[in-house]
């Protein structure tokens, strides 16, 4: 294992880049995600959805407007996981309790999710570890996180506080858990099949 690791301001989203490891909803064995399909070699389970898949973070959505009767600003935000971008929402006026029908802009959360959830569904790789939820989306992505554990020596190339690796959880991040997070990772290692080919960070 490499004793240097460089950080090269990967972003958030840089793990989605192929198909994530999750739990099948009808076998509960493991099956692959893209952005659009959801597929378990187990059971035969296949499902096409024509939304796109959850990025790293949360989809913040606000709804904002005039109450339709009494003419009130009404501002309304709701988050969520999945990426199912509504072009508007249904508000209640909080004056005359009118629901009126308001347009929607959305932005997203820079934060790294504590729910290892992936399109709503459970991540395959996930595992206790320090009193939280470690977990990855594929076995690359495992793979960089060991690498960025047992890394000795971490750069930054270049200096940004936005890539993936910086947004990493502090406790995953200290020396002082580096062993108990390899043997995490270790464990979510075994719970994958042999010869697993599933995309991720190259």
């Amino acid at each position: 294992m490499s004793t240097r690791f460089t950080d090269r301001d990967e972003p958030l989203s840089y793990p989605l880049t192929g198909s994530v490891l999750v739990r099948c909803p009808r076998c509960t064995g493991q099956a692959a995600a893209t952005h659009s399909r959801v597929s378990c070699t187990g059971c035969g389970y296949a499902k096409v959805d024509g939304h796109p898949g959850a990025s790293i973070g949360q989809v913040e959505f606000r709804a904002h407007g005039r109450c339709r009767n009494c003419g009130r600003s009404v501002t309304q935000w709701r988050k969520r996981w999945r990426r199912a971008e509504p072009r508007t929402l249904p508000v209640s006026c909080p004056g005359c309790r009118t629901a009126t029908e308001l347009p929607v802009s959305s932005t997203w959360s820079r934060s790294v999710p504590a729910v290892p959830r992936y399109r709503g569904l459970e991540l395959w790789l996930q595992t206790p570890c320090k009193g939280e939820t470690l977990w990855a989306y594929h076995e690359r992505h495992l793979d960089y996180l060991e690498r960025y554990v047992a890394a000795g020596l971490r750069e930054q190339v270049p200096n940004r506080n936005s890539s993936l690796a910086s947004r990493l959880p502090a406790w995953i991040k200290s020396a002082k858990n580096r062993d108990d997070v390899l043997r995490a990772l270790s464990r979510m290692r075994a719970s994958l099949p042999a010869g697993d080919t599933s995309a991720g960070l190259a």
